[in-house]
C-alpha cells in the first residue's frame, strides 16, 4: 500500500481512474470494515487501484469542537488495519482550516475527481466533506453524469438496534466493557508505546510492571486492571495491565503499568502493544503491601483464565 500525504506528490498513478472511498476511519471498526470491503471489490472488478482518503488530525480537532480528542487507533495503527484489506493507496488530507472551508463541490472536482480521477465512489451514511458538511451521498449521486462515475451508498451495520460507530465504541471503552468493543471492532483493543523506567515497585513484591508510555491523544479504557496479550519482538506474551493512579502509592497521575507473566527479560526503550481482552476489576486502595500482593495473585490466576480462551 503507498501511502500519499501532499496531493502535489501524486504523479500518473490514476491516469485510468480509481475505485475509492473516504471517512475518518478512527478506530477501523466492522461498519468502516464494508467500505473498505467493497471498494477493493469494486477495484478488482473495474481494473482500477483501491483508494482510501482520509484525514489528519481530526476536523474536530482542527475547527475547536473537541480539543481534547482521543483517537481509537494512531496513524500507523490505522495505516496497518486499512492495509490489511487489500488497499492500494491511502490519502491522507493534512485537515487544515483552510481544506475545512473548501466547498463540497470544489473538494469533489478538484481533489476526488480531478486529482483521484474516480470513476466508482463507497461512502458511508454518516460521512460528510466540504464546508458545512454538505457533501454527503445525495450531492455525489447527483453529479455522477457530470463526472462519469458511480456511487453507492452503505448504510449503517447494526448491532441489535444501534448503528456501529466510534462514538458506540468510545463508550464501551469508557466502560471497561472490552467484550462489546471487540464485536464492534471485530478484534481486540489496543494500546501501544514505549516502556520507560519506572519507581520499580512490582519487582519487591513478585510482580515486576513495564511501564507504557502512550501517547496523550489515545484514549484508554476505563480505570482498572485487565488481562491482555503484550506484543513485543516479535512475540505475544501473556499478562495484565493496570491503568490508574496507583493509589496504594502516590496516587499521583495516570498509569499504564503491564505485568508480562513468565517473563523477566529487560523492556526499557522497546515499542510494547498491548492487546487489551477483559476487565477484571477496577482499581482500589490496599492497605498494604501483603493485601496488594494477595489481590494480584488472584488477578494473574483470573487473567490467565480468561487468556487461555482467547
Amino acid at each position: 500500500m503507498k501511502i500519499i500525504r501532499s496531493l502535489e506528490s501524486i504523479q500518473n498513478e490514476f491516469q485510468n481512474g480509481s475505485s475509492l472511498t473516504l471517512g475518518n476511519f478512527d478506530g477501523i471498526h466492522v461498519g468502516h470494515q464494508t467500505l473498505l470491503l467493497r471498494t477493493v471489490e469494486k477495484a478488482k472488478d473495474l481494473n482500477l487501484p483501491s483508494v482510501v482518503v482520509t484525514y489528519f488530525p481530526n476536523p474536530s480537532v482542527v475547527l475547536g469542537k473537541k480539543p481534547n480528542f482521543k483517537y481509537l487507533s494512531s496513524e500507523t495503527e490505522k495505516e496497518e488495519l486499512i492495509r490489511g484489506f487489500g488497499i492500494d493507496y491511502l490519502v491522507v488530507l493534512d485537515f487544515t482550516l483552510e481544506l475545512s472551508k473548501m466547498s463540497a463541490e470544489d473538494f469533489l472536482e478538484k481533489i476526488m475527481i480531478q486529482t483521484l480521477n474516480a470513476k466508482h465512489i463507497v461512502i458511508g451514511y454518516n460521512h460528510f466533506f466540504g464546508a458545512e458538511r454538505r457533501g454527503d451521498f445525495t450531492l455525489l449521486d447527483s453529479n455522477k453524469t457530470k463526472y462519469g462515475y458511480a456511487v453507492e451508498l452503505k448504510e449503517a451495520v447494526l448491532k441489535k438496534e444501534s448503528k456501529i460507530s466510534s462514538s458506540l465504541i468510545r463508550g464501551f471503552l469508557e466502560k471497561g466493557e472490552m467484550e462489546e468493543a471487540k464485536i464492534l471492532l471485530g478484534r481486540n483493543y489496543h494500546i501501544t508505546g514505549i516502556v520507560f523506567e519506572g519507581a520499580k515497585r512490582g519487582r519487591t513484591i513478585g510482580f515486576p510492571t513495564a511501564n507504557i508510555k502512550v501517547p496523550e491523544d489515545k484514549l484508554l479504557p476505563s480505570i482498572g486492571v485487565y488481562a491482555c496479550f503484550a506484543k513485543f519482538d516479535g512475540r505475544d506474551h501473556k499478562g495484565m495491565v493496570n491503568i490508574g493512579h496507583n493509589p496504594t502509592f502516590d496516587g499521583i497521575g495516570l498509569h499504564v503499568e503491564v505485568n508480562v507473566f513468565d517473563f523477566d527479560g529487560d523492556l526499557y526503550g522497546k515499542y510494547v502493544e498491548l492487546e487489551i481482552v477483559s476487565k477484571i476489576r477496577d482499581e482500589k486502595k490496599f492497605s498494604g503491601l501483603d493485601e496488594l500482593k494477595n489481590q494480584l495473585t488472584k488477578d494473574k490466576e483470573e487473567s490467565s483464565r480468561i487468556l487461555n480462551f482467547n
